[in-house]
């Protein structure tokens, strides 16, 4: 391994206050929104070239462009992959973003490669999807869309809001949350587990499914073990569905 050359570059871009809305698209590396350091909103993005050969790296690291666009209150970054040659091992662009939730009213953040992380609590419109990594959220509020081909959905204490829904294909999905009176949530896994924590009132409808493992619904007066679908009708109120094909299914109140 030592024979493998990596460098790295980094760009800033700084916020004004008229943006609300970011958008962030890398070919490969992880996506953050971070706490605010400083004064000034901004957004890092970290290029990384690792190859066999230093003059290969030079020529990918300069040819890495992160293209930027803002109007009408929003930035967009995205991240251009290069042409890679034959002796490079790996080229990446990783974004974070240091702003308050207060600013941010909309993130949409886009990889092929690499986990997102919201470490704020949030009050925005979330679209976060990547194809292999996880998607870790702390808490916060407001319609969330995330998904992941390969990897865990985990997030801490969320007020889902509108048509929101956490998908991946192999992970598992766990965390606390609660649901706006209006609006329908999905979480839905092909492999792994669903671990919800719910409060005890909470009202709509909900269905659960897996094709190999249990349900366990406990909620409320609602109290349901060992069965493979789950349908429980708690007034009006959201619609939640739940489904994997192979782990166990878990909705318990608090």
């Amino acid at each position: 391994m030592g024979l493998f050359v990596e460098k790295h570059l980094q760009e800033e871009f700084f916020l004004g206050s008229e943006v609300n809305a970011i958008e962030l698209h890398s070919f490969s590396g992880s996506i953050s929104w971070l706490a605010l350091e400083g004064d000034r909103p901004y957004i890092v993005a970290e290029k990384e070239v690792r190859g066999l050969s230093s003059g290969a790296v030079d020529e990918v690291l300069e040819a890495l462009v992160v293209k930027s666009t803002t109007s009408q209150g929003k930035m967009v970054l995205r991240a251009e992959k290069p042409v890679l040659p034959s002796s490079l091992v790996n080229a990446q662009v990783r974004f974070k973003l240091y702003a308050s939730p207060e600013q941010i009213g909309e993130l949409c953040a886009k990889t092929s490669h690499g986990a997102i992380a919201v470490e704020v609590a949030f009050h925005a419109k979330l679209d976060l999807r990547t194809a292999n990594g996880s998607i870790v959220l702390q808490s916060g509020r407001g319609q969330v869309t995330a998904a992941t081909s390969n990897g865990r959905v985990e997030f801490g204490r969320l007020l889902l809001e509108g048509s929101s829904s956490v998908r991946t294909s192999n992970g598992r999905i766990v965390g606390q949350t609660e649901f706006s009176q209006d609006g329908t949530y999905l979480f839905e896994t092909s492999n792994g587990a669903i671990e919800l924590r719910v409060p005890h009132d909470t009202p709509g409808s909900f269905r659960a499914t897996t094709s190999n493992g249990k349900v366990t619904f406990h909620v409320g007066e609602d109290q349901i073990t060992g069965s493979r679908e789950v349908a429980v009708q708690r007034g009006e109120g959201p619609s939640v569905r739940l489904a994997t094909s192979n782990g166990r299914v878990s909705v318990v109140g608090y």
